[in-house]
């Protein structure tokens, strides 16, 4: 029988990605030092192939967190596989799933948070709260989440862990596309991307705005906005609105990236909101420039001037002048896009995300054990 400890992640699913590409570092970094068991609650996903060859994957086939089977069929996972962890990835709350971890008897139970939920009503924040009493430590991927989760849920702040996301950058391949080509942008043309869903909160009419500007500037300009959602039919109908159908590739989502962030001259992000956005982290780690509100998390990733530039305002004649900058100093371009990668890649590597993570969870389990 192994000795290694025992982990039980759970996690909605394993589809395709932000906080399920951060499941997959997680998994794959620790496989060496503990056994581990991933349960998705709601259905496996495409990436579940990729963790079975490290960690057993069950489904529990669970539609929505307000199912009543949640907790008993919880319950009875953990009864069954006697797990000395549980950490959860849960999107809103997460109170079934640390209720059913304690009622099981497991030693520890750790919550993470990975956005600044402002779109929680009150019985959320409610139920979170209780959940909050069944867990030793929560995660939260920056400290801008933390302080703001802190606040919401009336926690102290020393109970959360910052614990950044990881970036691995693809790894090149001999049939990479031209995204180039791809898009129907010619090489000669500089372009400007922003990778994102089309959720409200990443404000896309913004970079709409923006655009408009950069175009009466920079005629030959054109934009990429990768990235599918509710929002994508309307800022469809806003470019072509304003005039802008011609300098516009809308492309829904792309499940490997590297060749179009590679392709952009400057990475852009209108975010209202975030928590610690993957985008960035991926856009800098490709050495692209990345001109970013300075909201939630970004601040502690982007330094101004030094690894991409920070708009404070909403005003769209902020960031198009930010975008023409760089576009007339190509030199200062290059320099913030090299920067940008060194930091990333010394810094926010899977490697330094796992050895937190692998920190406090034997931190954890030692104070339960008592051999701190």
């Amino acid at each position: 029988m192994s000795t290694r400890p025992r982990l039980c992640i759970v996690i909605p699913s394993l589809d395709v990605g932000g906080t399920e590409r951060q499941v997959r570092y997680l998994v794959e970094g620790l496989a060496g030092d503990f056994d581990i068991d991933v349960v998705c609650t709601r259905q496996r996903g495409a990436w579940a192939e990729h963790v079975e060859p490290l960690a057993n994957v069950t489904h529990l086939g669970i539609r929505s967190a307000w199912d009543p089977r949640i907790f008993f069929l919880l319950w009875k996972h953990f009864r069954s596989n006697l797990p000395d962890i549980v950490q959860t990835f849960l999107f809103g709350f997460d109170h079934t799933a640390n209720s059913a971890a304690r009622r099981a008897g497991v030693p520890v139970v750790v919550s993470s948070r990975r956005e600044r939920a402002t779109w929680k009503k009150p019985r959320h924040v409610w139920l979170q709260r209780r959940a909050n009493s069944n867990v030793d430590a929560i995660v939260a991927n920056s400290s801008a989440v933390a302080v703001f989760c802190s606040e919401q849920e009336i926690q102290p702040l020393d109970r959360y862990e910052v614990i950044y996301n990881a970036v691995a950058p693809e790894e090149e391949s001999e049939t990479t596309i031209d995204a180039r080509v791809d898009m129907t942008v010619p090489h000669t043309v500089p372009l400007v991307g922003m990778v994102a869903n089309c959720a409200p909160e990443k404000d896309r009419e913004l970079f709409v705005a923006m655009a408009e500007r950069i175009r009466a500037k920079w005629p030959d300009a054109h934009f990429a906005l990768i990235g599918d959602g509710p929002r994508r039919e309307a800022i469809q109908r806003l470019v072509v609105h304003r005039g802008l159908a011609d300098a516009f590739r809308f492309l829904g989502s792309k499940p490997q990236l590297r060749a179009y962030y590679e392709a952009m001259d400057v990475f852009v992000l209108t975010s209202k909101t975030e928590g610690m956005p993957n985008v960035v982290l991926e856009a800098m780690a490709y050495a692209r420039p990345v001109i970013a509100a300075a909201v939630g998390g970004i601040p502690e990733v982007v330094s101004d001037r030094v690894t991409g530039l920070l708009i404070p305002s909403r005003n769209p004649d902020a960031f198009a002048a930010a975008v023409l900058e760089l576009f007339d100093r190509p030199d200062e371009r290059e320099r913030i896009g090299r920067q940008s990668a060194v930091y990333v890649r010394e810094r926010f590597s899977p490697q330094a995300m796992v050895d937190a993570y692998r920190s406090l969870y034997l931190r954890l389990l030692a104070q339960k054990r008592g051999t701190a």
